[in-house]
């Protein structure tokens, strides 16, 4: 806007409040195009709210991906001092005994010879550079000793070396108090019996500090053997059946695989006392998910309910009351958890949330009935993860379904792949999905047909054996209400053609539009005004000229 004033003072008027008055006059164009801007902006604000809660719900589905994620299991231990344990999902509900008749531990030897100190006297007194050679788990290693390196310093050296497998150098003091009271420890880093440490001294390996012989393989103790645990799970190995090893080995004690599932802690031996480990399904923390997954649900809807609402009474709206986007997605949200879970058939125990006790209230948000929830858990959690994961079960032993897409739909999908003599899937042979052609990726695997209900579905051929051939059956498909949302929400929020996306991009368009003509107006409005500046600065000099005229002329007669 222009900065020119025009004062009055030959016609006493106030031109300055005059060209204000009248430039508020002709800026409400601009005022209404502002007001739709602001409008604009509030609608991208309160968007924001709701990509807010998808990206929370999105967070909610992602960690019940799976029954196995789901379905997480507690353990317990009858005596914690010698064994505690932990599982993951995938570990199978029951007891076991175990007995433990050794730890694994770590080798550790120590020079017996000693030195008067560590950083005094040096262990390499010769004049030139010599050096420290070992072994452990089978590595050779020689490290260079500067003349005048002392027993600290070999010790640094030693830890600080790059190639350093896994040895830790350290001092003892034997608290003597004579010319041989400090000693080097060498430990290895690992337990189990092949992780031995051994000083070497070769041609190609020398250990030559000092006059040559001062840390020769004779000057060294064992004070901890390197050795592996020994356990026994659930009477295996019998000792009885003459089995090669009486006891279980393992190079760690941490303890895992051998339960699947299941890691074994092991703290201490008890070698005929067997220590009992009870497994079973977290109830809780399966109710916690679900609790997690049901409010970051109902946050959405709420938030949605609230920005689109409309009151007849008050005739007041939401904010996003007009936003066409917005509005369906209540009805959208809702229908995913209302109805009967994609891939469900009358064979399963459950096929809609509500049977396991999750209502939809008349709001559309969730509702969880705690009783009737715990119940369907305990006569069958499986099912009950079904209703929100994704899930597959084959007929066949040789196909598993190891991928799915956003666009894959539940539902039971017949298949046949054709393989050679290797188990290598044969392009040119019958490959099919749910009765359409099935793409080969790779040797072992088959996708679903694009645009088919199987798209993105990947099955995996895992050695079918018996020579060439062809091998069909059934893979059924869980799609559950959290795997379907979790789709919708990345269909909705997709960065190129997702809804969420492309409203967005409509309001800012919008938006622009607007800020392209407020600045056309600004530039108008500011000619406007230089035009009434310049009629009443004209005004104010004619009214100048007559004032002067009249003087005269007073004065004239």
């Amino acid at each position: 806007m222009a900065n020119t004033s025009v004062t009055g003072l030959n016609s006493g008027m106030q031109w300055d409040e005059t060209v204000k008055l009248l430039m508020e006059l002709e800026r409400k164009p601009v005022v209404l195009l502002e007001q739709r801007k602001s409008a604009y902006q509030s609608q991208l604000t309160n968007w924001s709210g709701i990509e807010s809660r998808l990206s929370s719900l999105k967070s909610a589905t992602d960690s019940i991906e799976s029954a196995d994620e789901m379905l997480t299991k507690s353990i317990s231990a009858s005596d914690d001092t010698i064994l505690t344990a932990t599982a993951d999902s995938t570990a199978i509900e029951g007891s076991h005994q175990i007995l433990i008749n050794q730890l694994a531990t770590n080798h550790i030897i120590v020079h017996t010879t000693g030195w008067a100190d560590r950083y005094n006297t040096p262990v390499n007194n010769s004049g030139v550079e010599q050096s420290f050679s070992y072994s452990y788990a089978g590595e050779n290693i020689t490290v260079a000793a500067p003349d005048g390196t002392t027993l600290a310093g070999l010790a640094k050296l030693i830890n600080n070396d790059p190639d350093n497998p896994g040895v830790v150098a350290s001092i003892l003091n034997d608290g003597s108090g004579g010319a041989s009271a400090y000693h080097l420890v060498l430990s290895g880093k690992d337990t189990g019996e092949d992780n031995t440490i051994t000083i070497i001294d070769t041609v190609d390996n020398p250990t030559d500090l000092s006059d040559g012989d001062d840390f020769d393989p004779s000057e060294w103790n064992v004070t901890q053997t390197a050795q592996n645990a020994e356990l026994r799970v659930d009477g295996f190995p019998d000792p009885d059946w003459g089995w090669p090893n009486p006891w279980i080995e393992s190079d760690s004690n941490d303890v895992k695989d051998i339960i699947p599932g299941v890691t074994l802690h092991l703290q201490n031996v008890s070698p005929t006392d067997p220590i009992q480990i009870e497994i079973s399904l977290n109830k809780a923390d399966v109710k916690a998910k679900v609790n997690t997954f049901i409010k970051a649900f109902n946050d959405l809807i709420s938030t949605v309910n609230s920005l689109t609402s409309h009151n007849v009474e008050t005739e007041t709206s939401g904010p996003l009351a007009n936003d066409s986007v917005a509005r369906t997605f209540r009805s959208m949200f809702t229908a995913l958890v209302s109805e009967t879970v994609p891939g469900m058939d009358e064979s399963d125990r459950y096929r809609s949330l509500g049977e396991v006790g999750v209502k939809v209230t008349s709001g559309g948000t969730l509702k969880l009935d705690s009783s009737k929830f715990d119940e369907a858990l305990s006569t069958d959690a499986e099912a009950v993860a079904r209703l929100f994961v994704y899930d597959s079960v084959s007929s066949s032993t040789f196909v598993s379904a190891v991928g799915h897409g956003d666009n894959t739909v539940g539902g039971s999908y017949d298949f046949t792949i054709s393989y050679d003599a290797d188990g290598v899937i044969l392009p040119n042979g019958t490959n099919t999905i749910g009765g359409e052609n099935a793409s080969v990726q790779g040797d072992t695997i088959i996708s679903g047909a694009e645009d088919s209900p199987s798209e993105g579905l990947l099955l995996l051929l895992n050695n079918p054996g018996d020579g060439p051939g062809s091998l069909s059956g059934t893979m059924k498909v869980y799609t559950g209400v959290a795997a379907m949302l979790s789709a919708k929400i990345n269909d909705l929020t997709d960065s190129i053609d997702g809804r969420v996306t492309l409203n967005r991009k409509r309001i800012k368009d919008q938006m622009d539009s607007l800020n392209d003509r407020i600045d056309a107006w600004d530039e108008r409005l500011t000619k406007i005004e230089e035009a009434y500046n310049k009629k009443f600065l004209a005004m104010e000099t004619l009214i100048g000229q007559l004032k002067t005229q009249s003087n005269y002329l007073s004065g004239v007669f």
